[in-house]
């Protein structure tokens, strides 16, 4: 028997996978997490191209360790109902 799936709401799910990815590069990369990120004009913080390529391979692994655990986004509660996205 498949143990219940736990869906998340879009913005619960992105807002765990993005901090947990961006927490990860702190931790790994340490004073040079500075090299990965920017200002930009108007006062936002961002991701350099290698910044936004390594957060987003820390996403897809976050988001394959919540689905081992039965953890997943919303949408793919449409999937299991047999519906497309």
């Amino acid at each position: 028997m498949k143990p219940d799936k736990y869906y998340i709401d879009a913005s619960s799910f992105l807002e765990v996978t993005s901090e947990l990815a961006d927490y990860i590069m702190q931790e790994k990369l340490g004073d040079a997490y500075d090299n990965y990120i920017y200002e930009d004009e108007s006062g936002a913080i961002n991701y350099t191209k290698a910044g936004q390529d390594m957060f987003n391979n820390y996403v897809e692994i976050i988001e394959v360790y919540l689905r081992n655990v039965s953890i997943v986004h919303e949408d793919q509660k449409e999937n299991d109902n047999g519906k497309t996205i």
